[in-house]
This record gives C-alpha cells, sequence and structure tokens, in this order.
C-alpha cells in the first residue's frame, strides 16, 4: 500500500513528517451562510502554519513564507505538552523511533494522529473551519487516548505560543513586533474566552481611533469552557526560544495554573491546561475554537451554543458535506477510485479561485455571485495579497486571467448562469482591447426609483435593528453584507431569509468592480472566447441572441494609457528597448466622479458643444458581437514586425510571467495570434447571422482603414516593416481618438463585407503563422524578439536628447531584425487545437522527439534549455533549471497541451500519455503529496537536484484545474454536448474513454449539467473510439420510461434534460 493511499474520500499519508515538506490549505469553505478563514498547513509538526480572517493582514498566527513555515511549524503552530505519570513528552514535535505519525486529508478538514508505544499514548488532532453559524472559526479538535494496558495520570497544555493580537498587520508584525505589542489588550478573561485586540489604531496619524474586533480563543469540554492560559512566560519562562516549556517541565502544571497572568508588553499565547486520568482505552477529548469576533458581545453570546452537546460534532459533519454537496456536481464513477476523487478536488479548486456561482433571482433581475472566490496566495505564493470577505456569501479577489479560465466551464455546471460570465469579461474589454489585472467582488446598489419599494419591503417584512440595514444599502453592498448584519443585528425577518435578500436585490443594479492595479497582459483577453463557444454548447438556440440582441455591453475605462511607440521606444546603454510603455492618464485622474483606483466605464461627448462632463455623460453601448470585431481588429492591428506573433506594447508579457523582460524586448507572442485566428474564425462563421451590424463610427473607421492598409499593402507590395509601421500608427491614431470618450455616433456596416474584411485578417495571420513555422524546425515558436537594426536618436528642438518619461532618450526605429527564441510549450499547445487530426499528431511526436520531452518523467516541460539566452529576457532566465518557470513541468501548460490532444482526436496518444502526465495517475512516493491535489509546477529532470525532480510545488489554485474539467467534459460526453439542427435542440452522447476506465461490471457514470446521472453500460469494456470501439446503442431515460435508439436525444426531452428535470440517463454500448 505504501506510504500514500486513498481510503475512502480520504487521502492518507503515513509517517508524514519524515517525508519532504509540502505545503497546502484548507478551503475555508463555511457554507453559504458562514464565515470563512485563511488557513494553511504542511506536514510538519501539528499541522497549521497560518491561519487567519479576511486577508493576509489578519494574520491570527503569523503568516510565513513555504521555506520558513517548515521551519517554524513545529515550534510556533499548535503546540501540546504531556507529562505521562511524572514523564514529559510532546506529541507531534521531535524525532523518535516510537512513534508513527499520520496524516489523513479530507476535502475540508484534515487529522493528524501520533501513536507513541512508549507511553501508550495516541494523539489525534482534527481541524476544520466551523460552517454555517455567525462566527468564524477555526475548530482544533483533540483526542488523547490510552492505548497501554494500564492506567495513566496525565497533565496536559494544548495551544499556540504566539496569537497576533487584531489589528496588527502581518508585514508590520514581522518588522516591528516589539513595538506593537504595546498597543496589545487582551480582555474578557473573565469569562474564559479571551479577546485579542488592540486599545487604539497603530498608524502613526494625526487620527486615532478605536479598533473594532478582536480574535479569541476558548476551549470546550463536556459543556464547559475551560480557563486560557494568555501570557507565554508562565510557560516557557526564560526559554525565549519557545523550545521548551520550562515552567511546566520544572515546577508542574499546578505551579503554571498558579502563577499570576499580565499581558502587558507582551505577545500573547492561548493555551488550555488538564489534569485527568485515563484508563486502559479510554480517551480525553476536547475542542478549541479560535477565530475572529467583531465585538466582545458577539463571541460570549455564542458561548453557550458552543457548550451544547454535539455542537462540535453536528459541525464537522456540516463542513464535510458543504463540501460534498458542491463537488457532487461532478461526481464520477470509473475503474480508478483515484481518478474520481481527483476530479471531485479539481472541481473544487477550480471553484476556490474563479468562485462557485450562485445565482439569485433565475427569472427576474437575475443576479450571480461567485462565492468562496480568491486569490491564490499561499505560503508557496507569498508575493500574492489574497483576500477571503469574512462574511456570509463571502467572495475574494482575483486576477482577470485567473478568474476567466476558471470560470470556462461554469455554464456546464450551472445552466443559469447564462451568459453573466461572458459579460462580465467582454464589458472589461476597452476600446484599445485591453482590460484591468484586477476582479474584485460583485457589489449592488439600490435603484433610485425602487429606492421607496426597498424601504417599504424592509419595513413590512422586518422588527427593530433596521437602520443598519438602510444604511448599508445608502450605498454599495455585498449581498454578504446584509446578511451579516440580519444575524448580529438580530434583525427578525418574515420568512426565509434568503427569499429577503434576494427580493432586496430584485430591486438593485448588479456592479462589476475591476481595478487596473499594475499592468495590461498581452494574453488576458484570448480566454474570453471560451466563455462563448462553452455557453454555445449548452445554449446553441441562443445564438442570435447573445451576439446581437443584447446592446447593453460596455467598455471599461482604466486610468492607465498604452503610451504611442514615440514615447516608449528609448535607447539603453546604445540600444533601443521598449521601456515605460504605459502611464497613468493625468486627465482622467482629474476628473470628477472618476474612480481611479475602481470601475469607470467609456462614456460618450454630447454634440452640443459643452464641455465634457464625465459624472453625467451617458455610458457608451454596444452588442457583443461589436466587442468581438473590436477586440480581433485591436489585436489583429498589433501584429509584429514580421507580421507573426502579437506584440508585447504595453508593458507585460503573456501567460509566462517569468519571461517579463520580453516586452522591453520588442517581444511578440505566437500563443495570442493562434488565439486571434479562432476569434476571426469565430466571427467569419457568425457575423453573418444579421445582415447589417450596428457599431461606434470610430470603430467602424478605424476598422476600414486598416482594411484599405492591408489591401494597399498587397497590392503595392509593401515589406513587412512599412505595413507594420503603417497599421501601429493608425492604432495610435485611434487610440488617442478613443482615449476620453466616443462621440455617439453609429455606423451601419453590412455584415457581409464584414465577412470579406475578416477573411483578409484570417488570409494575414495565417500567412504570419506559416512563416513563423520557418522558424521552428517542427515547431513552432512561441515567443519571438527584436532588435532594432536601424534607429535615429531623436533631439528637441534645441538639438538636445528628447527624453521619454522613463527618463531615457527616445529613439524613432527605423528597421528591426528577429531574434527568435529556443522553443516553448505554450506556442505549439495553443496552436494544437487549430491543425487537423493528421498535422496534429505529426506535431505531436515532434514535441516528443524534442528536448520539451521530459524523458526521465515522461512529461512535458515549459520549454528546451534556456542557458544560452540573455538574462534580459526575464527573470526565468536566472531561475534554477526545472524549477518554476524554467524547463519545469508547468502543469496548466501541460494539461493545455494534452487538451489540444483531446480535442485534435489524439486519443490513442491522449490516453496513453495521461498515464504519466496526468496527477492521478502519478507516483505519490516521487510527487511528494496527495495525488488528488494539482501543484503549480513539477521539479523537472533538468532540475540539478536529483531528490526534488518530479516533485509537486505551489500548491492547487492554478489553471490546470479548468483544463482537466474541460478534458473531463470531453472525455464524458465528447465536444457537442447540445445543438440546435434545423431549430430542433439535440443532445449528443459521444464519450470518448478507454476501455481500462470502465469498472469490471462495465460501467462508468459521470454527473452531467450537475444533475443528471448518466450510466454507460459497456459489458464487454472495450474504447468507446476508434473504428473497432464500442458504440451506443440506446439511451435509457428515467429509469427505462423512454427509450431512444442511437446516441442522439432531440425535441423536448433534451430541453427537459437542459432545465434540470431529468435525474438519470442510462446508455448502453455494443
Amino acid at each position: 500500500m505504501g506510504q500514500y493511499y486513498l481510503e475512502g474520500n480520504t487521502y492518507v499519508i503515513k509517517d508524514y513528517d519524515k517525508l519532504p515538506p509540502f505545503s497546502s490549505f484548507l478551503p475555508g469553505l463555511a457554507g453559504i451562510k458562514g464565515i470563512p478563514l485563511w488557513v494553511y498547513y504542511t506536514n510538519r509538526g501539528q499541522g497549521i502554519n497560518s491561519f487567519g480572517i479576511h486577508n493576509k493582514n489578519n494574520a491570527i498566527m503569523e503568516f510565513n513564507p513555504a521555506n520558513t513555515a517548515y521551519e517554524n511549524t513545529p515550534i510556533k503552530g499548535f503546540r501540546t505538552f504531556v507529562q505521562c505519570n511524572g514523564e514529559f513528552f510532546e506529541p507531534f514535535f521531535s524525532f523518535s523511533k516510537e512513534v508513527v505519525r499520520n496524516l489523513y486529508i479530507k476535502k475540508n478538514s484534515f487529522t493528524i494522529e501520533e501513536l507513541n508505544s512508549r507511553y501508550g499514548i495516541k494523539t489525534t488532532v482534527t481541524y476544520y473551519v466551523i460552517p454555517n453559524d455567525s462566527i468564524g472559526g477555526l475548530v482544533r479538535n483533540v483526542r488523547i487516548e490510552n492505548t497501554g494496558t494500564e492506567g495513566k495520570e496525565l497533565h496536559l497544555l494544548d495551544g499556540m505560543p504566539k496569537i497576533i493580537p487584531y489589528g496588527i498587520k502581518n508585514n508590520e508584525y514581522k518588522e516591528m513586533s516589539n513595538l506593537l505589542k504595546s498597543w496589545s489588550e487582551i480582555k474578557n478573561t473573565e469569562n474564559n474566552i479571551p479577546y485579542y485586540t488592540l486599545r487604539a489604531s497603530s498608524d502613526d496619524s494625526a487620527e486615532v481611533s478605536d479598533v473594532e474586533g478582536g480574535y479569541y480563543y476558548l476551549t470546550v469540554r463536556e459543556g464547559k469552557v475551560l480557563p486560557v492560559i494568555y501570557d507565554a512566560q508562565v510557560i516557557f519562562d526564560y526559554d525565549t526560544s519557545l523550545v521548551n516549556p520550562i515552567g511546566f517541565l520544572e515546577n508542574g502544571l499546578h505551579s503554571v495554573l498558579g502563577k499570576n497572568q499580565c499581558y502587558a508588553n507582551k505577545v500573547p499565547c492561548g493555551f488550555t491546561a488538564a489534569e485527568f486520568t485515563l484508563e486502559p482505552g479510554k480517551r480525553y477529548e476536547f475542542n478549541t475554537v479560535v477565530g475572529y469576533a467583531g465585538s466582545i458581545e458577539q463571541i460570549n453570546e455564542k458561548r453557550e451554543e458552543f457548550c451544547l452537546d454535539g455542537y462540535f460534532t453536528q459541525k464537522e459533519k456540516q463542513a464535510e458535506e458543504a463540501v460534498e454537496l458542491l463537488t457532487g456536481d461532478v461526481k464520477t464513477h470509473t475503474a480508478n477510485p483515484l481518478f474520481d476523487q481527483y476530479v471531485e478536488q479539481c472541481y473544487l479548486d477550480n471553484f476556490l479561485r474563479g468562485g462557485y456561482p450562485y445565482v439569485f433571482n433565475k427569472e427576474d433581475n437575475k443576479a450571480v455571485v461567485h462565492l468562496f472566490s480568491r486569490k491564490h496566495g499561499d505560503p508557496e505564493r507569498d508575493y500574492n495579497f489574497f483576500s477571503i470577505a469574512g462574511e456570509y456569501y463571502s467572495q475574494g479577489n482575483g486576477n482577470f486571467r485567473d478568474v476567466s479560465q476558471n470560470r470556462r466551464n461554469d455554464v456546464f455546471f450551472n445552466k443559469d448562469v447564462g451568459d453573466y460570465n461572458i459579460k462580465t469579461f467582454f464589458q472589461l474589454i476597452q476600446i484599445d482591447g485591453y482590460n484591468p489585472l484586477e476582479v474584485r467582488p460583485a457589489t449592488f446598489c439600490v435603484k433610485d426609483e425602487f429606492k421607496k419599494e426597498v424601504h417599504d419591503y424592509i419595513e413590512k417584512n422586518t422588527t427593530h435593528n433596521t437602520d443598519k440595514l438602510y444604511k448599508i444599502l445608502e450605498k454599495s453592498f455585498t449581498p454578504g453584507e446584509i446578511a451579516n448584519s440580519i444575524a448580529r443585528s438580530h434583525i427578525t425577518v418574515k420568512g426565509d431569509e434568503d427569499s429577503f435578500l434576494a427580493n432586496i436585490l430584485r430591486f438593485c443594479n448588479q456592479n462589476t468592480e475591476a481595478g487596473f492595479n499594475e499592468g495590461y497582459w498581452s494574453d488576458h483577453w484570448d480566454y474570453n472566447l471560451d466563455l462563448i463557444e462553452n455557453y454555445l454548447t449548452i445554449f446553441p438556440d441562443k445564438i442570435t441572441e447573445l451576439l446581437f440582441e443584447d446592446n447593453s455591453y460596455r467598455f471599461f475605462d482604466s486610468i492607465a494609457r498604452v503610451l504611442p511607440r514615440s514615447e516608449k521606444y528609448v535607447i539603453h546603454k546604445k540600444e533601443v528597448r521598449q521601456y515605460g510603455a504605459v502611464e497613468e492618464d493625468e486627465v482622467k485622474n482629474g476628473r470628477k466622479d472618476f474612480n481611479k483606483k475602481g470601475t469607470n466605464w467609456l462614456k460618450i461627448k454630447p454634440e452640443d458643444g459643452k464641455d465634457f462632463d464625465y459624472a453625467s455623460a451617458p455610458i457608451v453601448k454596444t452588442t457583443l458581437m461589436v466587442k468581438l470585431i473590436s477586440l480581433a481588429l485591436n489585436k489583429f492591428a498589433t501584429l509584429d514586425p514580421y507580421g507573426m506573433g502579437i506584440e508585447m506594447e504595453a508593458g507585460k508579457p503573456g501567460w509566462n510571467d517569468a519571461m517579463n523582460g520580453l516586452p522591453g524586448l520588442f517581444g511578440s507572442g505566437m500563443p495570442e495570434t493562434f488565439e486571434l485566428k479562432r476569434l476571426i474564425a469565430f466571427i467569419c462563421d457568425t457575423v453573418i447571422l444579421k445582415p447589417n451590424l450596428s457599431m461606434p463610427v470610430e470603430i467602424s473607421v478605424f476598422l476600414v482603414e486598416v482594411c484599405k492598409t492591408l489591401n494597399r499593402c498587397k497590392v503595392e507590395k509593401w515589406d513587412d516593416f512599412d505595413y507594420w509601421d503603417a497599421v501601429s500608427a493608425l492604432r495610435e491614431r485611434y487610440r488617442e481618438n478613443t482615449r476620453f470618450y466616443l462621440s455617439g455616433k453609429q455606423q451601419e456596416m453590412n455584415t457581409g463585407e464584414l465577412l470579406a474584411v475578416f477573411k483578409d485578417f484570417a488570409e494575414k495571420v495565417e500567412a504570419g503563422i506559416r512563416k513563423a513555422e520557418q522558424y521552428g524546425s517542427g515547431i513552432v515558436p512561441t515567443y519571438f524578439t527584436y532588435r532594432v537594426s536601424q534607429f535615429t536618436p531623436v533631439l528637441t528642438r534645441e538639438g538636445q536628447p528628447d527624453i521619454s518619461h522613463y527618463g531615457l532618450q527616445k529613439a524613432e526605429v527605423k528597421a528591426f531584425e528577429l531574434v527568435p527564441l529556443p522553443a516553448f510549450l505554450e506556442g505549439p499547445a495553443r496552436m494544437l487545437g487549430t491543425l487537423d487530426r493528421e498535422a496534429a499528431d505529426l506535431l505531436c511526436t515532434n514535441i516528443k522527439n524534442s528536448d520539451l520531452y521530459d524523458k526521465k518523467l515522461q512529461m512535458y516541460k515549459t520549454s528546451v534549455p534556456i542557458e544560452h539566452i540573455s538574462m534580459e529576457n526575464g527573470r526565468i532566465r536566472a531561475f534554477t533549471p526545472g524549477w518554476l518557470e524554467r524547463e519545469s513541468i508547468f502543469l496548466h501548460m501541460e494539461y493545455k497541451y494534452l487538451l489540444a490532444m483531446l480535442k485534435a482526436g489524439l486519443y490513442e496518444r491522449y490516453y496513453e500519455e495521461i498515464k504519466h502526465t496526468m496527477i492521478a495517475f502519478l507516483s505519490p512516493e516521487v510527487y511528494g503529496r496527495s495525488i488528488l491535489e494539482n501543484s503549480s509546477f513539477l521539479a523537472s529532470g533538468e532540475n540539478p537536484d536529483s531528490q526534488v525532480q518530479g516533485r509537486g510545488y505551489v500548491a492547487r489554485l492554478s489553471g490546470s484545474t479548468t483544463e482537466l474539467l474541460t478534458m473531463w467534459i470531453h472525455m464524458f460526453i465528447g465536444s457537442k454536448l447540445f445543438t440546435c439542427e434545423d431549430g430542433e435542440l439535440q443532445l449528443t452522447f459521444d464519450p470518448k474513454l478507454p476501455g481500462w476506465f470502465f469498472d469490471e461490471m462495465g460501467v462508468v457514470s459521470f454527473k452531467l449539467l450537475a444533475h443528471c446521472t448518466v450510466t454507460y453500460y459497456n459489458k464487454e469494456r472495450k474504447s468507446t473510439y476508434g473504428a473497432e470501439g464500442a458504440k451506443i446503442v440506446n439511451i435509457e431515460v428515467n429509469g427505462g420510461k423512454e427509450i431512444i435508439s442511437g446516441n442522439v436525444l432531440k425535441g423536448e426531452i433534451t430541453k427537459r434534460i437542459r432545465n434540470g428535470e431529468i435525474e438519470s440517463v442510462r446508455v448502453t454500448m455494443i
């Protein structure tokens, strides 16, 4: 069985403390109406290495990067000190041949266990976050069991040696803990629930305020709250290293309890003391809760409930059920239980980054809120600031690219999401084709015309304390703020609270919240088309409505603008570089009501000649088809000087962030070109569904000018540089014309003419791809850079160097030389999805025969060796080979490659590859952690440390989860799903499964659309693809009441499945 194995739905790791260290986390999932905490753990000490509320700044236990967490957790994490018949030992602490320590991981909890053969003591600790409650807390259930043959006298201290008082930010604590401990105060000790806070705000400011809120620590045993030790000095005495509890060791438990405690000018602790006798086979159990409360009153009110018999047993069960209910959306049964659990874990981790869509008012003013999401910050991603709202209906922040990807399949699992994600992410696309980086929790505001109705509704349906609700509704709010206020203010609502909240939202507008944050990446836009394509696999009958009939799509208006070439082409060490490409727009910053750090929408300037008033100006609105045309046009006009890749002209690279130097080197990316090819093809396929299309005149003029330039280039046989220079000038003029507002004028265009334009664009893009292939030796390049071979230094009128805002002399470029880079996996992975089966198979063969293939691990690396390229290309060059983005197995890109292989119809190759590349099928001894959990990357065979090769790092929250779910859909039902043939809705079952996926009874099952269990019966266990593959003979619906021959359902029965009215389908194959 080994040291790693699956036991039911629990993943077991034996002797965890002797295995390579890894970092993971509890999902912080406290239910829809619960208060989440963020909780990180490792396989060292007693597991938990940090936890807190809201965000990284509110750490209850100090946040540490992974490498220091591995060192600190045994000492600064939870501790248990035991005197057994007078002898001292500490479970889970030091190495001993007489102990066995095991780790049991579930989706929403984990348990550590130590069996000490010397003392005959088994110590078990289980952690989970309190679900479905008005207060946030981490529960630590501790069980001490006598496994010996004689009774034992036990003295025990259990807790955490440091608790950071609420109000001290994590970074401040690391830098100034000696100073900040002076503000520390502990209240409520008389109730045995110490409340850790500050006396006042600690900012060096003229304005000093009270600190509202605090952390609490309490322990419950048999319905009683036990006393808490909050002064670490009474336990550790002179041992400031916190290694040895000197006060306990030298003087015993009674002495510790007898000492006076003082919290003044100290970093406090939280420990529970116990003295008891254990007979053989008996156990002593208690529950400690550490968390956040908005007030002392709030935690004291919970005291009685915490002491209720069965409270913690019920909450532990609810914590498990809360997750299982959600992951049940992808319930899968195959011959491999590890794969089945892996799919559920990926689904969980996917919505932890993208959010779980929760729909209010499905039929009337629908609102979609993505619950449980957060930016991927954790001990291995110590560079990210994460946020998880500590409220009901909890939401979090995230990056545009990450959230867009992880919501790709939302509509497959919840059809009521509809076009919400499409609208969200396409509205965030700006008039220049770029987008803000940060996507924030959705908020709501009451519509002006309904303020009285809302007031009357609240008056009629609530009792007392309603003033707090009215105050919240005066501004933008989240659903959680309303729900929390009801709970904490003890507002009584007539009827169901969820319905009450839904009815308030019926009177509201939903706000899309976002912010520029730090830059414009070249690839963020290219995940949006996936949202449309997936929507149309569920609602093919709504394509015209989606693309042409909703005229409410807006353009995000950012504080930052991309500068023209004249402002960002500069001379650096005698070479020309592209630096300082983006700057804050001072004009916009000076506007009244322009939100520099938040959401703004592009406006229309009236024709009456009056000065432009941003606050009162109408918002530009258009259709999704126009947004698609605008996006494709902007990207087409950003092809590089050789017409191959999309330029990284806005200061940031594409998907591979570690290639951060490419924009400065005039870098461009082929992955974005392949996505542009897809986008143009989609436009060509759909634009003629309507005879005419109206669009802002600024877009139509830009489109016509680019088209004319392209035609002149063909007729007059311009060289690549001249075409690039001309189109770049048009792009810059367009950006200047649309920088502040649009005119509001519309131009109606014939869609047949638009089709002709985009066919010309497609031809140009295809020619660029063919050219790029010539530089790749059978594998298309991913990146190009360009060296300026001819340029003119720019001078002022006075003949002095013209200095850019970046501080370097400007340059006018006259010619470029191409500088190809080594092969990366991303380019061919994107290309694979655009090829036919034969060409795709050849490309896969070329890749496997190249250095992109790690022969030792039988996996695929991000790139071939890059030792010979310049450090200027980015930090990737400074990384160790086989680590982070450099020549490692970056799981997201490897999975994107596998998905493209599956889509290309290379089923035999795909299933052979996943035996070595899909995490669920790897050796856990090599992977070094649970093979139910993805990692961002695996150290490859290129890594100089052979001991880490094949091991997974940077846990879980990555784009690999959405790629896996997309593969899962294609594997279990095929690529078509719903189609519309001659006006009739159809559902096609076309699974692509290997024979070894079917169990001994020839059965595979999965959840379709999160509600319908589809069971395939394949008695001979044949693969379901290829000439000799099993074929579907009939489909039985709802227990055989309806039987349909073949693999296609049509008409009313198809609608019933889509609407969630059919619970089961049985499919027979022969």
